[in-house]
């Protein structure tokens, strides 16, 4: 008789998902080097994510750092700027994405100066017209992909069956008065024509548009008040006419802008989805907002209770308390996107804790986060490897049952979002 595992694992890696986050722009856009979304069009630039920040961690400098994504070295160069680094990264989680993405892909089992020829050929070959389906479908088993763009606040995807797409509202709220946020026929001089402004985006994407993206916490506390609109509209004509506004103006102005957009989001029926926790980037992360997002994302919840609010990265590293968050309100709903790429054990804990302690159907398990597709492949094999592991051990550990684990399986990784999402 085969062991749970086995069983279990079987199941996990025939399940597609349903990838509830992504970056990503349109194949087109990727084959024509679209800058400075793609640096580089070479073997590197599957590590010009988050493998980049991680190699900015370990303290590799700006210039070495510009040197491996420019166009201008010799990809098969490239290597001789990695080399020293890779042993500091190649067991963490960006570097298990990379590792498991060239071994699907391309069939190397490990980067090393011998292999440098044949990644960067495979590379070329694979990079071609039509590998986007290719690479999401058939090799990463992904059904579709919820899509925030960045290149704009919404995007009709060329593949609108396979990229769906999400209202992204990170200017909206802060006042970005560029052509990414703003439409050419609305011209904003005043607080209305600023609603005007999001009220258009809703009303041109709400029918097909999976949800709305708030990525705000990278610059604040997500401790957003109600506040009403004839206190900040002296404020907003500061904003708009570039006029310095103190830190206590620009919170008010962006709380309001933020129910605005929530309460828009809320009327047609879209869930808002929000970043929390960890940060992307280096040497900036605020460690005290991070900490503070819990008891705020709580705070937003019982403020807006008809308001489906998912809550992204389990906050890491404070993960414990959105266990808490789920459990506890009926309308907080969390989605494991690019923790399985952060921390994959914490990831797997999570999981596991939350199956006992939450409704299950208020999660979801998977999404990449990142702006090249063959990641894809890397992330959902270390995703796939974190959930069979969490349910395996659940039941090594007679905490549920086989059955009960392998009932869980569609629900986790496509069925919950499918439901949600309609």
């Amino acid at each position: 008789m085969k062991k749970a595992k086995d069983i279990i694992e079987k199941k996990v890696f025939q399940t597609p998902f349903i990838d509830t986050h992504e970056h990503l722009i349109d194949e087109s856009e990727r084959l024509s080097c679209i800058e400075p979304i793609i640096p580089c069009d070479d073997w590197t630039l599957l590590l010009s994510m988050y493998f980049r920040f991680d190699l900015v961690s370990s303290g590799m400098s700006k210039e070495l750092i510009g040197s491996l994504f420019s166009k201008q070295i010799n990809p098969i160069d490239k290597w001789g700027i990695v080399k020293d680094y890779w042993p500091y990264l190649k067991n963490t989680a960006s570097g298990l994405v990379f590792r498991n993405t060239i071994k699907v892909l391309y069939d190397i089992d490990d980067v090393s100066v011998g292999m440098i020829k044949k990644l960067q050929n495979s590379y070329e070959q694979t990079r071609q017209k039509g590998f986007y389906k290719h690479i999401i479908r058939d090799l990463a088993n992904i059904r579709h992909c919820h899509v925030h763009s960045p290149i704009r606040a919404f995007r009709k995807s060329e593949f609108p069956d396979l990229l769906f797409q999400d209202i992204a509202l990170n200017g909206l709220i802060q006042v970005s008065n560029i052509p990414v946020y703003v439409p050419e026929h609305i011209k904003p001089n005043s607080l209305s024509d600023w609603h005007s402004v999001i009220d258009w985006w809703f009303a041109e994407y709400n029918e097909i548009a999976k949800g709305v993206k708030i990525g705000n916490a990278y610059f604040r506390r997500l401790d957003f008040e109600k506040v009403q609109a004839e206190k900040v509209d002296k404020i907003f004509l500061k904003k708009i006419n570039s006029r310095e506004i103190g830190f206590s103006d620009e919170k008010l102005l962006q709380d309001h802008l933020f129910w605005y957009s929530v309460d828009k989001a809320t009327e047609y029926g879209l869930p808002v989805k929000m970043h929390t926790g960890q940060w992307a980037m280096n040497n900036v992360m605020n460690m005290h907002w991070v900490k503070d997002n819990p008891s705020d994302c709580a705070s937003l919840c019982k403020k807006s209770p008809d308001t489906k609010f998912i809550f992204y990265h389990l906050c890491y590293p404070h993960y414990e308390e959105m266990l808490s968050l789920a459990k506890s309100y009926s309308n907080a709903f969390i989605d494991m996107c690019w923790s399985w790429s952060i921390n994959p054990l914490a990831a797997k804990d999570f999981l596991k804790k939350f199956i006992l302690t939450a409704p299950n159907n208020k999660l979801f398990t998977f999404g990449g986060d990142d702006v090249i597709v063959e990641n894809l492949i890397g992330h959902a094999t270390v995703a796939r490897k974190g959930i069979t592991q969490a349910l395996s051990e659940l039941v090594s550990d007679d905490w549920i049952a086989l059955v009960d684990a392998l009932d869980l399986v569609e629900d986790l990784m496509y069925k919950n979002a499918e439901k949600l999402f309609k």
